[in-house]
């Protein structure tokens, strides 16, 4: 039959091959949809097979960018497990720690799931090592205090006879004036020397008065302080006792999964269940980033899944509305679906899995993706109900707005294309996986699409099609007064655009959670009672030395609340020390179980020895306090008794004996000969601060909210002063915030670029590519400026609404253009399929991003919320845009009617439906 005939359609270098799909499409609709179907069941099964997930946001990071390679070199050395954290609180501390300890057993059970379970930091293990942690001088003191203690241990002398060994080491004959060169050191000299005055004022204090008693070993109380001769078991606790924490990490999960240790997370929130139901008065909660990440997984999965549900629905009713039938609508959404199926296996072979960002690729390539499907059954529809043939509409459609459902669908592709090119690594990934779908989508709109609609309508007469709802109509007061609504336009795209000024960027990760979700509300408790956060920076040292030097210099920082580390824990062992400790061991090895019984001796004995110490210091000048206590005990022995100076003696010999034995015991305790190991400490400590190549690990904890910038970004200035190679989450947030926002800039950028580009080769007038960004460019500017005065900030969900507005803007725009270039020479307002088609997509669209509104995700939420508004100040824009089409129209109808085109002042009803009646025919190119 002979078609009604259009106007020509303007040229475009898509026109032919599009038109050439269309012409095979329709020859073999049933092989098409063969091949597609093959196509989609192939890809599903590529899908099945080798698609994975990555779902830590660590994936999302460029590896090539030096902060994420520091973060790289760190889980080299130490794993890439982060903490999940335990927080047991109550009003009294016994309990608190009573269900702190049950938590820990219950954890104990699961060794499969949990690994590196910390509840207290014990150190115990090190106290039979204490004598390690005293320097080689103070353990040479220890040995000669040890020697001098033998006599007495041994239940032999009060130690009046050590000054004889004492002369002789210092080389001083002992019955004589006569001096040899001494063997020992000057420093020796005076160590002996105070050690035997106290000896001395010892045993003179005793004589003056037998209630009291001087210890002779007064030093070894400095010297055992040294050491940690108590050992220690504390717990992970705050606030008193009132806050109790354990530590863990949970095994690596085995299975492939969107939301990864799922059988660990929940078998773990089934025991703290368990141990809340025994301990009713405290509370016990879950946090930690692993934690936090399983929650927002969860949360972001179920969300997407519901939005992509309702996203679905809302379309084919918004769709089915717009368009007034049922059967169309669903074929279009059909042939979407099957761009979906496509993209899983072009996303599996090109990249390989899905990131935390590109997961929503569902719903964005629904709310992208529908846009073909609209344009392509509004133009269908308008043209059948204008008398065409089936076959004759479908090649009109082709080649009437194929080219420009082409040029949105390349031009969209290629915002998200150039996205690749920006360091962030989940943007990459997402312009890849979001811009090969569009072009699949579009490839399924203009093969899939067609081929159904031939063999549904193949025997259907025109009759049975829906009448579309007259949108024109609605819209057409609009374009009456073209330069007022442009003035109009204009005025309030300036007093929008005074908000861009008040837009701010939201770098909290906890503000994207869903509200009340238990591990972030705990992590805010803990920052709220305890001043602090449980992120920290993370700084590997070599030794011991530089782990000391650095902790030093950060606790110097204003923006530093603690360092953590235990390269301390452990000392530095030499040959020397350690020979020292084996010989004091050796000493003491033979040390009874009880105090020995001293052999107190006779007065005259007691006086022979006195006067032989006496007559050997009298010749040393260096011993004048020892010659003067000398002399002071032998005239007490001379005034005293024989029964008071026995037992004066007694009394003395017997305190002498218990304390010498009870401070050779705790000595003893603390000689092991083996050197301290990190196998002395837990191995959930160990595990944590020193690595696989002995290295050790500094954890530096911000003094404030890490979420502040301010106090974010100085808290990494001034660590990286003390260390320039540190990592940790704070700095990788700081880091990656920065790099993600100037990837989303950078990449809107290079979009803008790129679509101008292609615009202008489709269009091959720059004035018109121009036009068609108009509405791009007029929608950015209300969006911003509309969150600024809304006070919706960016932040890491809702910044990929820059790529998406820039493709979705020019699509409109483009689609515009194409309207006008059909019929420019009587264009007195855009065509009724046309506006059509942009107000039904502009409503699935807003209903398929509208609908993450909903989501319990925050970070969705506002991505749906900004992408809602975007879309409604594009699709207001785009409707301003045919204003300076009617106003050129005008300015050149004297022209255009000299030229033998009708005076547009009189359009008749069924132009402006489907066009004036040009004798061109149907089916072949213009």
């Amino acid at each position: 039959m002979f078609a009604e005939r259009m106007p020509p359609s303007e040229w475009s270098p898509l026109a032919r091959p599009v038109v050439g799909l269309t012409r095979v499409v329709i020859r073999f609709p049933e092989l098409t949809l063969l091949v597609a179907g093959a196509v989609a069941v192939l890809s599903v099964m590529v899908a099945v097979r080798g698609l994975e997930f990555h779902t830590k946001r660590s994936d999302l990071l460029s590896p090539k960018s030096d902060y994420h390679r520091r973060w790289i070199a760190y889980t080299k050395e130490f794993g890439d497990k982060e903490d999940v954290v335990v927080v047991v609180q109550g009003e009294h501390p016994t309990a608190v720690a009573a269900a702190t300890d049950d938590v820990a057993t219950a954890l104990a059970t699961k060794p499969e799931l949990f690994h590196a379970v910390l509840q207290k930091v014990d150190t115990s293990s090190l106290r039979s090592k204490g004598l390690y942690y005293l320097g080689y001088e103070q353990l040479a003191a220890l040995g000669g205090l040890v020697g001098q203690m033998e006599s007495v241990l041994q239940g032999n002398s009060l130690g009046l006879d050590a000054a004889a060994p004492i002369a002789a080491e210092m080389g001083m004959a002992s019955g004589g004036a006569d001096r040899v060169p001494p063997v020992i050191s000057a420093a020796e000299q005076q160590l002996h020397l105070a050690m035997l005055a106290r000896w001395l004022d010892s045993l003179l204090v005793a004589l003056r008065d037998p209630s009291q008693y001087h210890s002779p070993w007064p030093e070894m109380n400095a010297l055992a302080a040294a050491a940690p001769t108590a050992g220690s078991s504390q717990r992970l606790q705050a606030d008193n006792g009132k806050i109790g924490l354990i530590m863990l990490q949970l095994a690596p999960d085995t299975k492939k999964s969107f939301v990864p240790n799922t059988e660990a997370i929940k078998s773990l929130r089934r025991m703290l269940d368990q141990v809340r139901q025994r301990h009713p008065n405290t509370y016990i909660g879950l946090t930690g980033l692993p934690i936090i990440e399983f929650d927002e997984m969860q949360a972001s999965q179920s969300s997407s899944t519901l939005a992509t549900i309702l996203s679905l629905m809302g379309v084919v009713v918004v769709f089915i509305a717009g368009f007034g039938g049922l059967r169309h609508p669903m074929l279009a959404v059909l042939s979407l679906i099957v761009g979906l199926v496509w993209s899983l296996g072009f996303i599996t072979l090109s990249v390989g899995h899905l990131n935390i960002l590109s997961s929503a690729f569902g719903a964005m390539l629904i709310g992208l993706g529908i846009d073909y499907g609209v344009y392509y059954v509004a133009r269908y529809i308008q043209l059948r109900n204008a008398s065409y043939g089936m076959q004759d509409a479908l090649m009109e459609t082709a080649r009437s707005i194929g080219p420009g459902i082409a040029t949105g669908a390349i031009t969209t592709a290629g915002a998200f294309f150039v996205a690749g090119f920006t360091d962030f690594r989940g943007l990459a990934e997402l312009g890849v996986v979001v811009g090969g779908g569009a072009l699949l989508c579009w490839l399924s709109g203009v093969a899939v699409l067609p081929a159904m609609i031939c063999l549904s309508d193949r025997n259907r007469p025109s009759s049975s099609l829906p009448a579309p709802l007259d949108f024109a109509s609605w819209f057409r007061p609009l374009w009456r007064r073209p330069r007022l609504t442009l003035a109009l336009a204009c005025g309030a795209t300036a007093i929008i655009s005074m908000g861009i000024s008040r837009l701010w960027y939201d770098y909290s990760l906890t503000n994207l959670q869903p509200a009340g979700l238990e591990s972030v509300e705990v992590q805010r408790t803990l920052l709220a009672r305890l001043g602090r956060s449980a992120l920290c920076g993370l700084s590997i040292a070599n030794t011991r030395q530089e782990v000391q030097l650095r902790k030093q210099r950060c606790l110097e920082l204003p923006s530093v609340e603690r360092v953590e580390e235990i390269a301390t824990l452990l000392p530095e062992v030499d040959a020397r020390n350690t020979a020292m400790v084996g010989r004091i061991h050796a000493q003491l090895s033979a040390l009874g179980t009880r105090p020995p019984a001293l052999r107190v001796p006779q007065r005259q004995q007691l006086q022979e020895q006195v006067a032989q110490v006496e007559a050997i210091f009298d010749h040393i000048p260096e011993a004048a306090a020892c010659c003067w206590q000398v002399h002071q005990i032998r005239g007490l022995l001379e005034r005293l008794s024989d029964q008071e100076c026995t037992a004066r003696l007694s009394a003395y010999g017997q305190s002498l004996c218990r304390d010498t034995w009870q401070r050779a015991a705790a000595l003893r305790a603390v000689s092991n000969p083996q050197p301290p190991q990190w196998s002395d400490l837990p191995e959930g400590l160990v595990s944590r601060f020193v690595g696989h190549n002995g290295k050790y690990l500094l954890k530096i904890y911000c003094k404030g909210d890490v979420w502040d910038p301010a106090a974010m970004e100085k808290f990494v200035a001034d660590v990286r002063c003390v260390d320039p190679n540190v990592t940790g989450n704070p700095v990788q947030i700081c880091e990656a915030s920065r790099q993600m926002r100037r990837s989303y800039e950078e990449s809107a950028v290079y979009a803008v670029v790129i679509v101008l580009v292609l615009v202008l080769i489709d269009l091959g007038s720059l004035w018109d590519a121009l036009l068609a960004m108009l509405p791009l460019g007029l929608g950015a500017i209300q969006m911003i400026g509309l969150m600024g005065l809304l006070d919706i900030p960016f932040n890491s969900a809702n910044m990929i609404v820059l790529p998406l507005i820039n493709g979705i803007g020019v699509d409109y725009g483009i689609h515009v253009v194409h309207d006008f270039r059909r019929r420019k020479h009587s264009y007195r307002t855009i065509s009724a399929s046309t506006v059509t088609a942009l107000v039904i997509n502009s409503l699935t669209t807003m209903v398929g991003f509208g609908s993450l509104m909903i989501a319990s995700h925050q970070g969705l939420q506002s991505l749906g919320r900004v992408l809602t508004i975007g879309l409604t100040c594009c699709l207001v824009s785009t409707l301003i845009v045919p204003c300076f089409f009617i106003l050129w129209s005008r300015r050149h109808q004297d022209d255009d009617f000299d030229a033998g085109y009708p005076h547009p002042s009189q359009p008749s009803e069924q132009e402006d439906a489907a066009g004036p009646h040009w004798s061109v025919p149907i089916g072949r190119p213009a």
